[in-house]
């Protein structure tokens, strides 16, 4: 197949389902209700069309299952479409990330005999029991949660991690999610720093009663993460990780940007109305983004305008990944970049552990 641009393919990052039970504070769903980008979601035959069996065998080692909008799990095919990755490449890392409310058990027991000692479910939890979840997973349900997070701790080879970021309602009580990550037989427990917090972003406000104690605040303008292993086991995808090391250092730099949709790290992104974007960073779910010297509104911005020329829903994966449009994209690196791309992979942002690093992932 073609590939006139040099993009990575082996990792993909899929919005499988726009659709999302949760009301969560700082998700674009919550801050911009009025999308047209919300309730979407991609059909075993649609993903089958982007993905043929000889493209996964040729190029995929992991696809990453999580939206900007959207959760994968309310996906009517997600079951079905895991099944289809699995069989046709076992090896295949799924890396599933899910705030895990409403499913039934016999639903996580379908999941749990899909996937295999290559994949993950990163379960995203910020609190320790229901009240606390809910003061940022705003109508997340605790004993579902926790019932898919112990059925997939128990019966699954999938590696199983407790995702948490750092809040006011948590920050004293870290131990308690520790010990319930134990109890439900996690393998790790993933911390996150974010930057959304009235002390970076005017928007939330002097007065953010989510923001945790500075200590817990990323320092830099994207999140950091660090881990707590709670278990000995040892993930087999010692070649995905070494093809972001070969990337990273063999990626050339343009002109201000080493971008990291040529590394594969943040992954090629396509969202649930099928649009592919070179990372989930140039999605733009927000009103307008801006990088302190220019600004650009969403309506105005490259795949508002081109949206339809780059769905694989509509036109063959090879087509879309090969379309003259994307020279806009690499033009600008050299001239103006995109604000996104000045945002995020400034090539004095992005160093060995940014680009490569398994848990920023």
């Amino acid at each position: 197949m073609r590939n006139d641009y040099g993009w990575q393919l082996y990792h993909w990052h899929i919005e499988i389902s726009a659709k999302c039970t949760l009301k969560c504070p700082r998700c674009p769903r919550t801050e911009l209700p009025k999308t047209s980008w919300t309730n979407k979601e991609f059909t075993l035959e649609e993903f089958k069309q982007a993905f043929t069996e000889q493209f996964i065998l040729d190029n995929v080692k992991r696809f990453t299952m999580c939206g900007d909008v959207g959760d994968p799990i309310y996906c009517k095919d997600f079951l079905a479409i895991c099944e289809y990755i699995k069989t046709v490449k076992p090896t295949c890392h799924i890396f599933i990330i899910t705030n895990g409310s409403y499913k039934k058990k016999e639903w996580w027991e379908q999941l749990a005999c899909i996937l295999n000692e290559y994949d993950t479910v990163n379960f995203s939890v910020d609190g320790y029991n229901h009240d606390t979840n809910n003061m940022y997973r705003v109508n997340s349900d605790w004993d579902s949660i926790m019932l898919g997070m112990n059925t997939m701790g128990y019966q699954s080879k999938a590696f199983v991690v407790w995702a948490a970021i750092y809040f006011k309602f948590n920050e004293n009580n870290l131990n308690k999610i520790v010990e319930l990550a134990r109890q439900n037989n996690c393998d790790t427990v993933q911390w996150t720093k974010s930057t959304k917090f009235g002390s970076k972003y005017n928007t939330y406000g002097p007065y953010d009663s989510l923001e945790p104690s500075s200590q817990y605040i990323s320092s830099t303008h994207r999140y950091e993460r660090s881990v707590t292993k709670l278990s000995h086991r040892i993930q087999p995808i010692d070649d995905y990780m070494q093809m972001n090391i070969d990337k990273y250092e063999t990626t050339p730099v343009h002109g201000k940007i080493l971008p990291l949709c040529l590394v594969g790290n943040r992954g090629m992104y396509l969202s649930a109305d099928g649009t592919l974007h070179p990372c989930s960073w140039t999605s733009f779910p927000y009103v307008e983004m801006s990088d302190g010297e220019k600004t650009t509104k969403y309506e105005d911005s490259f795949f508002a305008m081109y949206r339809d020329q780059l769905s694989v829903k509509t036109n063959t994966m090879e087509n879309v990944l090969n379309h003259k449009l994307w020279e806009k994209l690499f033009s600008s690196w050299r001239n103006s970049p995109w604000v996104e791309c000045s945002l995020k992979c400034k090539k004095e942002y992005v160093n060995y552990d940014y680009a490569v690093g398994y848990e920023t992932n």
